[in-house]
């Protein structure tokens, strides 16, 4: 029986898929819901950066990191396509990811998943998701196949390959 889901988030297309399904089998099942994030290291996938544009996600980080400061059209992307170790770069993905749980979150709840919690980690994707199964002893593992990296030509993407590879439990991996 399938008591405790964890669901891994990152923005993404197939994430997006991952978080309805996720949510549809916690409500169905009354299942714990664990919503995991792991921060982007090193620079980050253009595809996050074109995300976060799109989904006016750029803004609301904007109002976190900067309140009382009008926003202005370029310069978060800017700061999010420049050098990592910018301690305004680190800032800012961390908002971005803490808004990429939030958003899950709330769509899960509008898909009837009830007993959510949420955790933004760093560290390594596949390993943190990894470790995160093991703390929450979840019984399914929900991930897109492909997130934000740059190789679209895999069949599956690194990261959800190594969680299926080593999870201890089972995995749904979401196209």
């Amino acid at each position: 029986m399938i008591k405790k889901i964890l669901l891994a988030v990152d923005g993404s297309l197939t994430a997006q898929r991952a978080i309805d399904i996720a949510a549809e089998l916690a409500g169905k099942l009354d299942a714990e819901l664990f919503i995991v994030h792991v921060l982007m290291h090193g620079r980050p996938a253009a595809e996050l950066v074109h995300m976060a544009e799109v989904e006016h996600l750029v803004k609301e980080v904007q109002a976190v990191v900067s309140p009382g400061i009008e926003y202005v059209t370029g310069t978060y992307p800017e700061v999010l396509r420049g050098d990592a170790a910018d301690p305004r770069s680190a800032r800012i993905i961390s908002v971005l990811g803490e808004q990429i749980v939030a958003r899950a979150k709330a769509r899960c709840t509008e898909k009837g998943a009830k007993n959510i919690k949420t955790s933004v980690r760093k560290g390594d994707y596949a390993d943190e998701i990894l470790q995160a199964a093991e703390e929450f002893k979840v019984d399914m593992i929900v991930i897109g196949s492909r997130g934000l990296g740059i190789l679209k030509s895999t069949v599956l993407g690194s990261v959800s390959q190594k969680v299926l590879h080593h999870a201890d439990c089972s995995v749904a991996a979401v196209r």
